[in-house]
């Protein structure tokens, strides 16, 4: 029977790390190693951790400096002796069973990856039940890449924690600082690029808690620019595959075309996120945004490969950016908009 470890990364989560460790504790009993990974917490959250650490000679602490989510996840990966690894964000929680039921599946599939489904929760919604019949199914590469781009899908497939992988599949990760904003994407696209069989069940696994103040659900800030550095460290790790890679459409063009989507996501970001204090402080970059809008807002619309409301918000930003930006703040202001809504990567509301 193969071995779990589970990777906590946390910053600054000290109210909510013992509830994350004890829902890890009921989603299987394969998991032989809890990884918490405190990345520079100026909160309580290492003592939190300690305490745990005493209870369960399972739990693994390691504290480092701040370096961001990304970073984080590595350092667990690469604590991990196991076969297996699996993420969960602090404030989130598993299904019962749940990585349990996605090891029967990988081996039971011999796949490379298995997952399942993602349940959203707040405050005010309760957790459903399980589906009582799932259904399952083996998928190749070939199959995922276009769910994992985002290509003529608004399904978001690259986040890492309602997955779980063999372990071996993370070797060689780039190692790229202070990344909060998009290291699923980055995770997911390593592991992805070394699996030859992937096993889906529609039974949920994971419950993903919609923190009103969390970072996909609050102002624009410096962590939004992380995107750029993350699909262009996806369009390089594209464009050094070998031929075998190349099917159609190309990874290569699936990863620039998400990088030439950037430029118009943060520009919608922090048009319905921002305000005057932040238009003045990103100046250089939102000029940098329009520019590369503007050299690509064709290919961006020719294939269809996004919503006809993105498209044509798109064309409105490339012709009439202050008109479109003065009314969509104040459509944020009379309808309470979410500002979420247009972000493609790591925020599950867009």
């Amino acid at each position: 029977m193969q071995d779990i470890a589970v990777i906590i990364p946390v910053y600054n989560g000290a109210e909510m790390l013992e509830s994350c460790v004890q829902s890890v504790n009921t989603a299987g009993k394969r998991i032989s190693k809890i990884i918490i990974v405190d990345d520079g917490s100026t909160d309580n959250t290492f003592s939190v951790a300690e305490k745990l650490a005493d209870n369960d000679k399972r739990i693994k602490l390691i504290h480092t400096d701040n370096h961001g989510s990304y970073m984080a996840r590595v350092t667990g990966i690469r604590a991990a002796t196991t076969s297996y690894v699996a993420f969960i964000d602090v404030d989130d929680q598993y299904y019962p069973g749940a990585l349990d039921l996605l090891a029967d599946l990988l081996e039971s599939h011999d796949a490379d990856i298995s997952f399942g489904g993602i349940v959203e929760i707040s405050e005010t919604r309760s957790i459903p039940k399980k589906i009582e019949k799932p259904l399952t199914y083996t998928k190749t590469p070939e199959q995922m890449w276009p769910r994992i781009m985002k290509w003529k899908t608004q399904e978001f497939m690259f986040y890492v924690w309602h997955k779980l992988y063999k372990r071996e599949l993370f070797e060689n990760l780039p190692e790229i600082d202070h990344i909060c904003q998009g290291d699923d994407v980055l995770l997911t696209c390593k592991a992805f690029l070394g699996a030859e069989k992937i096993v889906e069940t529609t039974s949920p696994v994971y419950l993903y808690y919609i923190n009103p103040v969390g970072l996909t659900h609050r102002g624009f800030s410096d962590s939004d620019l992380d995107l750029i550095r993350v699909w262009d460290t996806v369009v390089e790790m594209m464009h050094q595959l070998p031929d075998y890679y190349a099917m159609e459409p190309k990874l290569a063009y699936l990863a620039q075309y998400n990088r030439w989507r950037t430029d118009f996501t943060l520009i919608s970001r922090l048009v319905l996120a921002g305000d005057k204090i932040s238009d003045l402080k990103y100046v250089k970059e939102v000029k940098k945004w329009q520019n590369g809008l503007n050299k690509h807002w064709k290919d961006l619309i020719k294939p269809h490969a996004m919503p006809r409301n993105r498209e044509l918000l798109i064309i409105a930003f490339r012709f009439f950016f202050k008109p479109t930006k003065f009314l969509l703040r104040l459509g944020r202001k009379l309808k309470k908009m979410d500002t979420g809504v247009l972000l493609h990567s790591g925020d599950k509301t867009a």
